[in-house]
């Protein structure tokens, strides 16, 4: 008997997680580069607490709301996952483009 190709909640959950891990590192060091932060709640938080805090602020924010997500996957299933693939092609797309802006 074959196993369905469904995709796992918990996938889609760690590669948010780890888009999140990249998205901070690269941010951090395009701000340490002087590139301006476009968001303006990241910027007043980096303005107000510091480059690091800032970020890390927030990006401890983003996994957090991550995990709510993941907690409420026994209730709506579909809806997690949903919620997952589109939070991941945003992120991956802002890290793919702006990866691609500072190397070039």
């Amino acid at each position: 008997m074959t196993v369905p190709l469904i995709p796992s909640v918990s996938f889609h959950f760690l590669l948010n997680l780890l888009l999140q891990l990249f998205d901070g590192l690269l941010s951090y060091h395009a701000l340490s580069l002087g590139v301006p932060e476009a968001n303006p709640l990241v910027n007043s938080t980096i303005a107000a607490w510091g480059l690091f805090w800032g970020l890390l602020y927030w990006k401890i924010l983003a996994c957090a709301l991550l995990a709510l997500i993941f907690a409420l996957r026994h209730q709506r299933r579909a809806l997690t996952i949903k919620a997952f693939t589109l939070t991941a092609a945003v992120y991956g797309y802002v890290f793919i483009a702006s990866l691609s802006l500072l190397l070039l």
